[in-house]
């Protein structure tokens, strides 16, 4: 895995005081410890989206430089989620670069990941504003909820959640579609999307 800077003493400084030093000082440093935490969370959003490891690898060094920038840009209320959005975001634009609407594919499962990834820039997951953002899962059917947290936030697949929740696949691309436009339209309401 990518390693960056190795705090000496580790743990110690919280997400909010490690950016807060970057964004006044501009000392990569502490930006590369923060990062480094949610390395695991970046990659396995790449990997999901890109599905090959070696373009996820290129793909957390290329969103460490867009985060440089875009860190001193922003006022960041929850870092975890903020980089979350940013890294699914950059995956996502270079997924869509390579591809097109696979109308020659005959795999149920390819269609199902380029719906999956097609439909993730409709919402934007999860939100700087986390407490609208839990308002709103909380308004969710639970079916809906359930599934949506187990797509989003706990990167399962359609097949894993249909097992957990013994549901079919089917129903569950359901709920995921049903409970993402539910988000987004509660979302709008109170005005908390978040633009990167």
């Amino acid at each position: 895995m990518l390693r960056f800077f190795r705090s000496d003493t580790p743990g110690e400084q919280s997400d909010e005081e490690l950016l807060a030093r970057y964004q006044t000082g501009g000392e990569a440093r502490y930006l590369g410890q923060l990062y480094e935490r949610y390395m695991p969370m970046v990659y396995g959003v790449c990997v999901k989206i890109l599905r090959d490891p070696g373009k996820a690898e290129d793909a957390v060094m290329n969103i460490y430089e867009e985060l440089t920038r875009k860190a001193k840009e922003h006022q960041v209320e929850s870092f975890r989620g903020w980089l979350y959005v940013l890294a699914r975001n950059h995956c996502l634009m270079e997924w869509r670069k390579n591809h097109r609407r696979p109308t020659d594919y005959h795999a149920p499962e390819d269609m199902v990941h380029y719906d999956a990834v097609e439909a993730a820039f409709e919402v934007e997951l999860p939100v700087a504003a986390d407490k609208s953002l839990e308002k709103c899962l909380g308004e969710l059917p639970q079916q809906q909820r359930q599934s949506v947290v187990m797509f989003y936030f706990e990167e399962k697949t359609y097949k894993e959640i249909a097992e957990l929740i013994a549901e079919e696949v089917g129903k569950v691309r359901s709920f995921i579609q049903n409970g993402r436009r539910n988000l987004k339209i509660c979302l709008e309401k109170t005005s908390t999307k978040l633009k990167i």
